[in-house]
């Protein structure tokens, strides 16, 4: 593992500065975990130390300045999220070997993409079925990205517009993963997670699906006026090309489709059976080792360095209110925010949170550190579910590079496309989220009161 010597030494240049001045405000441990905190994010975002390093050094400084229990400290590896997310990536492991996504999707395209528009419909579609079908969010994209990348090479489109597409199935993914909490098991459990709340998927679905499909249908229409040029060269490329393909299955692969929609139906089922979901995944798993669907090699599909990762982060909470770091910074903000809930209410905690995500990049980090904080101050005041949703749309709706988004960083750095169409696209969407946010969000979750 590399170290970037320059970019480690201007990381912490803040640190240092932030030590030595020590604001009033802060005792010396609190200065010493804002400090921390800093480097940590520095570091993650400019890459001059491995995360993975970066991440372990920061747990031993936050556990011996911030004072937090172990067990809030290393509250994520210690929680059912963990076991979730552990054996999902196995799992949808398993299912990429089948070669089920690409025979049975693929013809799909074939049959319904035939303009840009439905194209987008398709892409769309497409991430918002498989959520039920692949539950790791990274495999499920990853996948799709690779059928539509062989799609889009069987035609002739430019670097460019294709480039442009790759984004697309990139950002609709990113879009309808936030209509369930199973969508993105990683970052809508963390929101969960690091609100101290008891959010069921019955309550997400009342609170979230339907408006943000809206958005999304909203975002769709952007990203056609938007791209409309590439868009209109995908559809004069559909339609003077022929494709051919047809949804053959193996008997092999037939009596894998049985077994894998079993599995799937006992996890989408959890609500009425009572069994949970981590442990469904958890004895689907083994029962595709015993298959012969999965072996000892598929165990590499887990990201460990994801997960000490997913450790420190999940740990910045607990250290900031345990600290009382969380209490002494944002209670800066409070002047800035009125006596009672409002729309303006509302829209200091977006503009708060944009602001964040900006400079924190991370949408794991970014609620670690906001979702503490602006919790705090709203108590007695706002609903914590509200708030908790209202964190959750400003930190999905604001991207203005791949790096805001672990979805649009995944594509990116898998070298579908470039930083472009991101700041293209996320600049415009921007006072869309806004708009939502308060009008169409806010009236929604108050009718339902």
């Amino acid at each position: 593992m590399k170290i970037n010597v320059k970019r480690m030494l201007f990381g912490l240049v803040l640190p240092v500065i932030i030590i030595l001045l020590k604001p009033a405000i802060l005792t010396f441990e609190q200065t010493i975990v804002l400090a921390t905190l800093v480097m940590t994010i520095t570091f993650w975002v400019n890459n001059a130390i491995h995360k993975s390093i970066t991440s372990v050094i920061a747990l031993v400084l936050f556990y011996a300045f911030g004072h937090p229990p172990v067990l809030k400290l290393l509250q994520f590896p210690l929680s059912e999220n963990f076991l979730l997310i552990v054996f999902s990536f196995v799992f949808s492991q398993g299912i990429a070997n089948t070669g089920l996504a690409e025979v049975i999707i693929e013809p799909l395209i074939i049959k319904y993409a035939k303009s840009g528009i439905t194209l987008l419909g398709v892409i769309m579609g497409l991430a918002l079925i498989m959520i039920f079908v692949i539950p790791q969010p990274f495999s499920r994209v990853i996948i799709l990205s690779h059928i539509f990348y062989q799609y889009y090479k069987k035609m002739s489109l430019s670097k460019q517009t294709q480039s442009i597409l790759m984004f697309a199935v990139f950002l609709f993914s990113m879009f309808v993963n936030m209509t369930l909490i199973r969508g993105d098991i990683i970052l809508n459990n963390a929101l969960i997670g690091m609100s101290g709340l008891t959010v069921s998927e019955g309550t997400w679905i009342k609170y979230m699906t339907l408006p943000t499909l809206l958005f999304s249908i909203v975002g769709l229409f952007t990203f056609c006026l938007v791209f409309k040029n590439a868009l209109g060269e995908y559809k004069q490329a559909v339609n003077t090309i022929v494709h051919k393909a047809t949804m053959k299955l193996t008997n092999g692969q037939k009596r894998e489709l049985i077994i894998i929609l079993m599995m799937l139906l006992a996890w989408a089922t959890e609500d009425l059976h009572g069994f949970s979901g981590t442990y469904t995944v958890i004895l689907s798993t083994l029962i595709m080792f015993l298959l012969k669907m999965l072996t000892s090699k598929d165990f590499k599909s887990v990201n460990i360095h994801l997960l000490i990762f997913l450790t420190a982060a999940f740990s910045i909470g607990p250290v900031m209110t345990y600290s009382g770091l969380a209490l002494a910074i944002f209670s800066k903000f409070i002047p800035i925010f009125p006596n009672t809930y409002s729309t303006y209410y509302a829209l200091i905690v977006i503009l708060v949170t944009v602001f964040l995500h900006m400079l924190l990049g991370s949408n794991v980090t970014t609620m670690s550190v906001v979702i503490p904080g602006l919790m705090t101050i709203s108590e007695g005041i706002v609903d914590p579910v509200n708030i908790m949703f209202l964190i959750f749309i400003a930190i999905c709706g604001h991207f203005v590079l791949p790096f805001h988004n672990v979805i649009l960083l995944l594509g990116n750095g898998s070298g579908y496309y470039d930083n472009s169409p991101v700041i293209k696209y996320g600049i415009i969407l921007l006072p869309i989220m806004l708009f939502f946010g308060l009008f169409i969000f806010l009236p929604w979750w108050q009718w339902l009161v």
